[in-house]
């Protein structure tokens, strides 16, 4: 699993924030610490393992451009499959 992995230095990515009224909301840039994963997922396997990873825990999203920012922890784990 995982065929295309960068390995990317305190990345920068999006956070929602949101607004005082409903439906209304704003995106934040965030840089977070330390090393993690972009990975691209390319198969059905790849994004429903994604699926199940916590949302702005072991999963962000990238500031810009293709991929997801995944913490090296879960993708260490399933690289080997």
């Amino acid at each position: 699993m995982f065929n295309n992995i960068q390995i990317k230095i305190n990345p920068s990515t999006l956070v929602r924030k949101n607004g005082p009224v409903h439906d209304d909301f704003t995106f934040n840039v965030v840089v977070l610490e330390g090393e993690y994963y972009k990975v691209f997922p390319e198969t059905a396997r790849e994004v429903f393992y994604l699926q199940g990873l916590t949302k702005g825990y072991d999963i962000h999203v990238t500031e810009s451009g293709d991929g997801i920012i995944v913490n090296k922890a879960p993708i260490d784990a399933v690289k080997h499959l």
